[in-house]
């Protein structure tokens, strides 16, 4: 039985930690900071643009990440995230009219569920739900044997399959080919991958994104929608 999940919730994540040891540059791991992957922070009344002017740095092989920079509209930040089980918790303040503000951060997922027979595969998929242009658009796929752990959440290790195929592919609603991401599933059953949304290159709007993964037996086939959008200067203003 195949059962496809794509997470689609929103939820406000909170918490607070300190630790700092083992500093090095976040190169590569950019696209594991979720504020980057929305392009948005926000307070309990105002939603802020990131702007390109940041530094990202990560703690403990990765387990903590650090991002600070200015919004669009010149606001400094910073936020820490952390992975705590199967939660993700961001921490931060943003400087707006003479005072620092925590940040409250909001993630997005899609989530759907289908089933398919002649397969015992579960994938669980995590995705940017929008993004804007000069920003990546985040793929994360993760492949669980079904029998040994049938309700399988992305945070989970259990049963997770390494070595599984899996193609990305992006189209437009004409059906134009975008791009196309594939690789394996590495030791913890996830392939993530991420495709820069260019301006003046990708148009905005709607596109599908298809996902195919191959056990070496079986080609199985799950089908979603994103949106591209434009400049993010164009959506937030002074």
């Amino acid at each position: 039985m195949l059962v496809v999940m794509i997470i689609v919730m929103i939820s406000v994540l909170s918490g607070i930690f300190f630790t700092q040891i083992d500093n090095q540059t976040a190169f590569g791991f950019e696209e594991n900071i979720l504020a980057l992957q929305t392009g948005i922070i926000s307070t309990s009344n105002q939603d802020y643009a990131i702007s390109q002017e940041f530094e990202a740095r990560i703690f403990q092989d990765g387990r903590i990440m650090r991002l600070s920079g200015i919004t669009i509209t010149g606001e400094p930040y910073y936020l820490y995230q952390k992975i705590v089980g199967e939660d993700t918790i961001v921490k931060g303040k943003i400087f707006v009219n003479n005072a620092f503000v925590p940040i409250i951060f909001k993630e997005a997922f899609l989530e759907q569920k289908t089933q398919q027979a002649d397969t015992e595969l579960i994938m669980v998929v995590k995705l940017s739900s929008y993004t804007y242009a000069n920003y990546p658009f985040v793929i994360s796929v993760k492949v669980f044997d079904g029998e040994v752990n049938p309700q399988a959440k992305y945070a989970d290790r259990l049963g997770t399959l390494e070595n599984m195929f899996v193609n990305v592919t992006i189209t437009d609603r004409f059906e134009n080919h975008v791009t196309t991401l594939s690789w394996y599933t590495d030791s913890l059953g996830v392939f993530q991958e991420n495709y820069l949304v260019l301006e003046g290159v990708v148009d905005q709007g709607e596109y599908d994104v298809n996902i195919m993964i191959d056990d070496g037996n079986t080609n199985i086939n799950e089908s979603f929608t994103t949106f591209f959008r434009g400049d993010i200067r164009d959506y937030f203003h002074n």
